[in-house]
């Protein structure tokens, strides 16, 4: 019989589901100690994770790898697997991580067969053993995927005091965004973020009384700007007071020149700015009104469905 997932080999080879010349074959690859997938499975971050979850009973998948298993699209970032074993005589190996964590009794769950932390805890990690920029990009894909929010990770952080690197959690929930489609448009928000640019509303729809003028990866209303995949729309965002830069790529290839657009775009209601000198706020945009029309009904935003 030819196994079609990660197995455990002594736990095969003492149940018979395992022949030792199946063990032997070249149709497995051993994967972690005592634990082998078949070649012919593409060796996703999802499928490393329930390889992980064998290696010991009392193993729980974090980090990443958690988020995979919570259908987070996270790739491609480093394919290590963290596991939270507290047993002597376990160590990590290649392509495996060992944690040493205290995990609370309702921050665990099972999925798949496979134990591993809860998307609270999974997003508390993750803030706290990633770098900034990378940790955000997970954490929109998992709140996409499970509809968890910043008070619920928040929540996991009270409940450790003694942590460390928890002061990393605040400064990625303040980025994070789970209306984000994707790794890639994930990456360009943060790597303008990063650059100084303010918080953008994230998928918004640009319409005028006639209707859709443009679909915004990114927006900032305040300054009437917006950042577009679409081509030949910048000339009807113009007319009714929006400046839109089109960037059908999302990758942050050439971001500081792109970012150096998009600031001087927003300095037009403003060049006093430029020259260091008080902002006068009367020369910024009024917000929107009671029914989100701005500039006296000319424009609105409106959330893209997800």
């Amino acid at each position: 019989m030819i196994l079609d997932a990660p197995v455990r080999i002594d736990h095969a080879l003492a149940t018979g589901a395992m022949t030792r010349e199946m063990a032997q074959s070249s149709y497995y690859l051993r994967l972690f100690p005592r634990v082998a997938v078949p070649r012919n499975l593409p060796l996703t971050m999802e499928l490393r994770a329930h390889a992980a979850g064998l290696v010991h009973e009392q193993g729980v998948v974090a980090g990443v790898a958690a988020a995979a298993l919570h259908r987070a699209v996270v790739a491609p970032l480093d394919p290590v697997v963290d596991l939270v074993v507290d047993v002597e005589g376990v160590r990590g190996a290649a392509g495996l991580r060992r944690r040493r964590l205290s995990l609370g009794p309702a921050e665990t769950v099972e999925v798949c067969g496979t134990r591993v932390t809860t998307p609270a805890r999974t997003a508390y990690d993750v803030a706290r053993w990633l770098p900034r920029a990378e940790a955000v990009v997970v954490l929109d894909a998992l709140a996409r995927a499970t509809r968890i929010g910043a008070d619920e990770v928040r929540a996991v952080r009270d409940a450790h005091p003694d942590d460390r690197d928890r002061t990393a959690v605040e400064p990625a929930l303040s980025w994070l965004d789970p209306r984000s489609p994707g790794p890639a448009a994930s990456r360009l928000r943060v790597a303008l973020l990063a650059r100084g640019l303010p918080r953008p509303c994230v998928e918004q729809r640009l319409t005028d009384r006639d209707g859709v003028v443009s679909d915004l990866a990114l927006a900032w209303p305040e300054t009437r700007t917006g950042l577009s995949r679409q081509r030949g729309v910048a000339a009807a965002a113009r007319e009714i007071g929006w400046e839109v830069v089109e960037q059908p790529d999302p990758s942050t290839d050439g971001v500081d020149g792109l970012a150096a657009r998009l600031t001087k775009q927003m300095e037009r209601w403003d060049p006093p700015r430029m020259l260091a000198r008080p902002r006068p706020i009367w020369l910024l945009p009024s917000p929107p009104d009671d029914d989100g029309w701005f500039d006296d009904g000319r424009s609105r935003l409106v959330a893209l469905p997800r």
